[in-house]
């Protein structure tokens, strides 16, 4: 299996602090890969690195080959690339519909004549886009709540809208910051559905989550950082049982 993604010797920097150092990982076509650590252990920033809101200090960032670390965000986003947020980041004024109709724009081909007059390619472009929304409502089991606003969703309903909004991006790889935080069971059991069934459509899934039961049933893979570092990587079951995990995360956890 190829590797999607390559991340090589990143190091970010922040003043006198290191956020990230000399991190290595490998995203494969297909996979379920999961970042997962204590709070402040680099998790967030290793996913702004990658998604152009910082330009890392030193090392690569690699997509199918192509140096991406330093490209601006849209840029990233053009290559493939979507995100989630650990708060919920949704346009409450605009229906469900709308909030995933905004995911297309980055790949709108009109221009401002087309947008002002709105012209015969401005009216086939919005057809288009309300077509694939609601295809991708209705594979997300959000077709219902299509007019409604986003805020009058349950909370796990508001979770799959703003991963309906990333895909609407046409990307193929996924980036979940913490997808299943404030989840109650239920919610988070059919979230697991959700995520795996889009690996089985094709998408390449990277996650950030504390929900260790909802990470090793569902991650292929795992990386663990601790104070920027990476101290373990390998299959949920190899992490699980490695004893620097166990004791910089893991025992701690299950100490609370």
């Amino acid at each position: 299996m190829s590797a999607n993604l390559v991340v090589t010797n990143l190091t970010q920097k922040f003043g006198g602090l290191t956020a990230l150092n000399d991190v290595n990982m490998e995203v494969n076509l297909g996979e379920i890969v999961g970042v997962i650590g204590p709070n402040g252990a680099g998790k967030t920033t290793l996913f702004n690195v990658i998604t152009g809101v910082y330009r890392p200090t030193s090392g690569q960032v690699v997509l199918n080959g192509k140096q991406i670390g330093g490209l601006k965000r849209y840029e990233i986003t053009r290559l493939g690339f979507a995100r989630t947020f650990q708060n919920i980041r949704l346009f409450k004024q605009m229906t469900v519909l709308d909030n995933v109709k905004m995911g297309m724009c980055c790949r709108s081909k009109c221009n401002v004549f087309d947008n002002l007059l709105h012209t015969p390619r401005k009216r086939r472009e919005e057809r288009a886009q309300e077509k694939k929304a609601l295809q991708i409502l209705e594979t997300l089991n959000l077709l219902d709540y299509k007019y409604d606003a986003p805020g009058s969703l349950p909370y796990g309903e508001q979770r799959r809208l703003e991963i309906a909004r990333a895909m609407a991006t046409d990307a193929t790889i996924l980036l979940l910051d913490e997808p299943a935080a404030g989840m109650n069971d239920q919610e988070t059991a059919e979230l697991l559905k959700t995520v795996s069934g889009l690996r089985d459509s094709g998408y390449t899934i990277i996650l950030i989550e504390h929900d260790m039961k909802f990470v090793m049933n569902l991650c292929d893979r795992l990386y663990v950082l601790n104070h920027g570092e990476l101290i373990a990587d390998g299959t949920p079951e190899e992490v699980k049982t490695d004893p620097e995990v166990i004791n910089a995360y893991l025992g701690k956890e299950e100490e609370e």
